[in-house]
């Protein structure tokens, strides 16, 4: 993995962390026939994000974090006990909207972990950050965003010696990250987040849906991979955004990804068919969703209709433009 961008300044010190969010477009292969499982294909974003500031405390004080504080505190306390240092007061300026498909466990954990180890000069390297987050043990994405940003493809895990069972990243703890295959910097696309207000499966409900529908026909491994090699890669080095977004259309229409978008809300795919309707290129669920990114030639000309469409269901909704992030998460330590 890459190194952070870190800043230092001299004095007393405080640590500032902006982390990207992420789109998990889809994982490659759950079938494991040929010897390897999982695998996946993402992007970086630049917002939504976290934004926090955290300075050196005798005790615990998270402030601005809203449901994640429960989650910020016991991660804290954990490395309180893993390296024997003490706390931190810890204030969100900004965060990801949570439960909606968009890697926020992952960024924050990870935006703790790298806070802690600043302000107590513990070291801290990027595959010991990654084993002390517990993430990745499914999809590798969200660890190579914060570390790298931009466009990103994971290898998955060797099969069965690696990883012997087909299970979601957070009850794959033991099988570590896959390695980083491809990672490059994305166009200066602007892109459409959408976010219609429904519920993200998660928990046992997403591992019974792994360990029931597993494993996958093996027609669906070699079609994603099929359509990541032969459009999705040449449109991203020939700057072809409908290429792109045609691409993301087909892998997201077979294989696990099909499972993940036929599990959601009535609302979730009312929503997909009419921005398909009206002027976009290619829509792609994020993980379990609900959280949609959108490519268009004029992604300003769809949001208000998109945002008069949200308006209207009976729950609403959000939706935002952004781009990608090419460089991952940045760190400020100031000395004051």
């Amino acid at each position: 993995m890459g190194e952070l961008e870190t800043v230092t300044r001299l004095g007393k010190r405080t640590v500032r962390v902006e982390t990207p969010s992420r789109l998990h477009f889809g994982l490659i292969d759950l079938n494991g026939e040929i010897g390897r499982i999982d695998g996946s294909i993402g992007l970086t974003l630049d917002k939504p994000g976290f934004v926090l500031t955290a300075t050196t405390s005798d005790d615990i004080e998270i402030v601005g974090a809203g449901e994640y504080e429960p989650r910020a505190r016991s991660l804290i306390e954990r490395l309180q006990q893993e390296w024997n240092v003490g706390g931190a007061s810890v204030a969100f300026d900004e965060t990801i909207p949570a439960h909606s498909g968009l890697g926020s466990g992952t960024q924050l954990t990870l935006a703790l972990i790298h806070a802690m180890a600043r302000l107590y000069d513990v070291e801290l390297p990027p595959t010991e950050a990654a084993l002390l987050s517990g993430r990745g043990g499914t999809s590798g994405v969200g660890i190579y965003a914060f570390s790298q940003g931009g466009f990103l493809v994971d290898g998955g895990h060797r099969y069965p010696q690696q990883k012997s069972s087909f299970l979601p990243s957070a009850a794959s703890r033991s099988a570590g990250v896959g390695p980083l295959l491809i990672r490059r910097d994305f166009p200066e696309w602007e892109m459409l987040l959408v976010i219609p207000n429904a519920r993200h499966i998660s928990g046992d409900e997403e591992v019974r849906l792994f360990q029931t529908l597993c494993p996958m026909p093996p027609t669906a491994g070699a079609h994603v991979s099929h359509w990541l090699v032969m459009r999705m890669l040449p449109a991203l080095v020939e700057g072809d955004l409908r290429g792109f977004a045609k691409s993301l259309e087909a892998v997201q229409a077979v294989g696990w990804k099909k499972v993940e978008i036929d599990a959601q809300e009535p609302v979730v795919r009312k929503t997909m068919s009419f921005l398909r309707g009206n002027g976009a290129d290619g829509v792609a669920m994020s993980s379990w969703g609900p959280a949609l990114a959108v490519f268009a030639d004029d992604v300003h000309a769809l949001k208000p209709a998109t945002d008069a469409f949200l308006a209207s269901l009976p729950d609403g909704g959000t939706s935002l433009i952004t781009r990608a992030n090419n460089h991952g998460a940045t760190i400020e330590v100031t000395e004051t």
